[in-house]
């Protein structure tokens, strides 16, 4: 088990002299406004497809596994937390928190940039970050200002739900009452 915390100290070289902006495992970045990546994402929402932000997401994952050295069972929930918390605020994408509700994890996010009304682009990158952590397909799913992490095949219900103004403890009893009446 790693016993490191996330150091965001040194995350980022400036070389000016090439303008260029790389972290500190070599990857580069490019240094965007929120607006300018708002206007992206809301790009992206209007055509349907969020793969992008869904990929960008498994990238940060996979970025956050490396730096766990590789091994994210290996170590404790509230280590890995820590680590994605620390790669997305560093980022720029705000502040990531988990709560349980019942069976369902719920993924709460503090300090977002303002990207689409609906908060789709941020649940699809989430989706992506999670999916990467777990090694299992995930999606987020925008549901009174936090994000339900449950299987891709239901977050289409789960949205229909969400718009049609059941609340986040509603959702998650209907989930469990359908998963009670396919159980053998």
């Amino acid at each position: 088990m790693s016993n490191i915390g996330f150091d965001p100290k040194g995350f980022y070289e400036f070389d000016l002299a090439r303008g260029a902006v790389s972290t500190r495992g070599g990857a580069r970045v490019i240094v965007l406004s929120d607006t300018v990546v708002a206007s992206l994402v809301s790009a992206a929402v209007e055509t349907g497809d969020l793969t992008v932000l869904r990929e960008l997401g498994k990238q940060i994952g996979a970025q956050v596994v490396a730096s766990l050295g590789g091994a994210v069972f290996d170590d404790s929930p509230e280590q890995v937390l820590a680590h994605t918390a620390g790669w997305l605020g560093t980022l720029g994408w705000g502040r990531l928190g988990f709560e349980r509700w019942g069976q369902a994890l719920v993924a709460v996010m503090d300090g977002v940039p303002a990207l689409d009304e609906d908060s789709l682009g941020i649940a699809a990158l989430l989706g992506g970050v999670i999916s990467s952590l777990s090694k299992l397909e995930v999606a987020c799913v925008p549901v009174g200002g936090k994000f339900l992490v449950c299987n891709p095949a239901i977050a289409e219900s789960v949205w229909l739900w969400a718009n049609d103004g059941a609340e986040l403890g509603t959702i998650v009893d209907q989930l469990i009452l359908a998963e009670a009446s396919c159980a053998p």
